[in-house]
């Protein structure tokens, strides 16, 4: 009898730490992968300890502990996977990734990875049920003082920690609760990475973050353009717009740039390259709002009380598709959701994040594909790119490492800039074969067709005066975007004035701001306030000032730039800001962000 229940406690233990060892493992591979003393503490010392004060509340019931633990255990697998993938843990813009992904997606995303995972997956949960079990048989309790001692340092270390900061602060109480509320925030953030108990923090800011997007998107429901068709075309017409990323105008082959990165492009027929177009914005969180709506390029204000291009397609009876691969709630990405929410149909596929590899622009040409499969109607699709957003050298397959050395390869012979540089071209190089490939299952359809592209942004390289890099510092590369308007045979033979209307205007000073009203009358559709002047296709367009925001609003074709960095700057700026080292006609301002992740 005695050997039996020692040998059910035997096996109960052996349950108990092999259960512990699959809490760890996505944490161990993430600490395999990274480096530093906050890795040590993000992925061993805090899971750990949690760990084993979870263990310790239900030291005489570590039965339950173990049910309580099994939905854990469960996913367990498929984080490790994920940052054996992404060399990141999940996050809570991942969660909203694949909250919103359908079957379909997963098993095209996992490929022949599903049956393997669903496998790892019953068997952790069977691992966790069956610890359970035999803790619960052998009677198994967790006493002592390791136990007690474990419990009393957790509990007290953080009381006295904010005692002591309640002691410490100067000012009122309140100011002083305050001191103490943020010391607790601060002993929280070790924990969200860690797995499993950051998974909390992840879901609480998803569900947090994503009930403000919708809510958003929904304050605009009851919108209406009164959009309609102009005209019938007695055939299928699907128009596709493809929303860049960092991409910038100076790096484009098909611009004037003398390196290669436009070899596909170059090749297309019926391709008209939109040769002199800015943004208003070198950002994405103000600049994509700029294509998609009419919103006033002047103003800063978070909200537009206009629904967006989306709106007007579907009122008009075209059906609306929103597939992006990026994020689809964070700082940077819930206020341009809130615009993709207004299709009918939405599909997120980045299930890394911007800092991570893995989630490359060509994911988006499936779906596409699907889209004009699943349904016969007249289509509106809007393809968000990943593009060249930092880290460059993410944001490409193996295959398309063509300009070296990369910024990753660390070779020190050559100067970084130029290392990043040829990253960079790398990534223009990618998204020329990606919109090509795009253009290709367009022209194959039997529809009539067209596609607009355009980059919410350019980008900021580093140069030999000028050591700032990313956007959102005003420079004229951020400004200064490609752009070009693809049409199918058919839809020359439909619609011949457009396209003659198209050509002569591709060449004119223009800004992201007139896209909204050129998509309506590219698609054949108007409404009671449609404004041709500012459409393209229309032999009604004409100038206007092209204004451009950072630190200062600025008349593109009458600023100046500094002359270290090409910051753009009004000829007469009322206020200006000097930055050290800089000199130009005109005073530079200093740039208040250098952006690396989103916007």
């Amino acid at each position: 009898m005695t050997q039996g229940f020692t040998s059910n406690r035997k096996w109960a233990l052996i349950a108990l730490f092999s259960l512990f060892a699959l809490l760890m493992l996505p944490n161990l591979i993430w600490w395999w992968y990274g480096r530093g003393i906050a890795l040590w503490i993000q992925a061993l010392m805090v899971p750990v300890i949690l760990l084993l004060v979870f263990f310790a509340l239900l030291g005489d019931a570590p039965w339950l502990a173990c049910l309580l633990l099994a939905p854990f255990a469960l996913l367990a697998p498929m984080e490790a996977f994920f940052i054996a993938t992404y060399r990141h843990p999940t996050s809570a813009e991942i969660i909203a990734t694949l909250v919103a992904t359908n079957p379909r997606e997963t098993r095209e995303y996992l490929g022949g990875s599903l049956t393997p995972i669903l496998l790892c997956l019953l068997a952790a949960v069977t691992l966790a049920l069956l610890a359970a079990r035999c803790s619960a048989r052998a009677r198994v309790r967790w006493r002592g003082r390791g136990r007690s001692w474990i419990l009393v340092i957790v509990i007290t270390t953080p009381l006295v920690a904010m005692a002591t900061t309640l002691a410490t602060t100067s000012g009122n109480l309140r100011q002083r609760m305050h001191g103490a509320m943020k010391l607790w925030s601060t002993l929280g953030a070790p924990v969200e990475l860690g797995y499993p108990f950051g998974v909390f923090q992840r879901v609480t800011s998803y569900r947090a973050e994503w009930t403000a997007m919708r809510a958003s998107a929904s304050r605009l429901d009851a919108y209406r353009f009164h959009a309609h068709r102009i005209s019938p075309v007695h055939q299928r017409q699907v128009y596709v717009l493809v929303i860049g990323e960092s991409s910038r105008r100076a790096n484009w082959q098909l611009f004037g740039y003398t390196r290669a990165t436009n070899p596909k492009l170059s090749r297309v027929t019926n391709l008209v390259p939109i040769g002199h177009m800015v943004t208003s914005w070198p950002e994405s969180i103000d600049a994509i709002p700029q294509i998609l709506t009419r919103k006033p390029i002047t103003s800063k204000s978070a909200t537009f009380d206009e629904a967006s291009i989306l709106r007007a397609m579907q009122e008009a009876g075209y059906e609306t598709y929103w597939i992006s691969n990026q994020l689809a709630i964070g700082e940077f990405d819930s206020p341009v959701s809130m615009y993709a929410y207004q299709a009918q149909h939405v599909q997120w596929l980045n299930h890394a994040s911007w800092a991570a590899p893995g989630s490359y622009d060509e994911d988006l040409l499936a779906p596409l594909r699907g889209a004009l499969h699943d349904s016969n109607n007249d289509l509106f699709i809007v393809l968000h790119m990943m593009g060249s957003h930092l880290s460059y050298d993410y944001r490409y397959p193996a295959s398309f490492k063509h300009f070296r050395p990369t910024y990753s390869d660390q070779d020190d012979s050559i100067l970084p800039g130029i290392r990043m540089q040829n990253s960079y071209d790398n990534t223009i190089l990618y998204t020329d074969h990606v919109l090509a490939e795009a253009i290709n299952i367009l022209r194959q359809s039997d529809a009539t067709t067209a596609l607009w592209f355009e980059s919410d942004h350019g980008e900021m390289l580093v140069t030999p005066t000028c050591s700032f890099a990313g956007h959102g510092l005003g420079t004229h590369f951020e400004f200064q975007i490609p752009a070009f308007f693809w049409y199918s045979d058919t839809y020359a033979q439909q619609f011949p004035e457009r396209v003659a209307n198209m050509r002569a205007h591709a060449g004119e000073r223009t800004l992201s701001a007139n896209t909204f009203e050129s998509l309506i009358d590219m698609a054949g559709v108007n409404f009671p306030s449609h404004d041709a002047t500012r459409s393209l296709f229309s032999q009604q367009w004409h100038y206007r000032p092209r204004i451009v925001n950072s630190a200062w609003q600025s008349d593109f074709d009458h600023a100046v730039l500094g002359k270290k960095c090409p910051i753009v700057i009004p000829a007469n700026p009322k206020a200006p800001l000097a930055l050290p080292g800089e000199s130009s006609s005109a005073a530079t301002p200093r740039p208040t962000t250098t952006k690396q992740v989103g916007g």
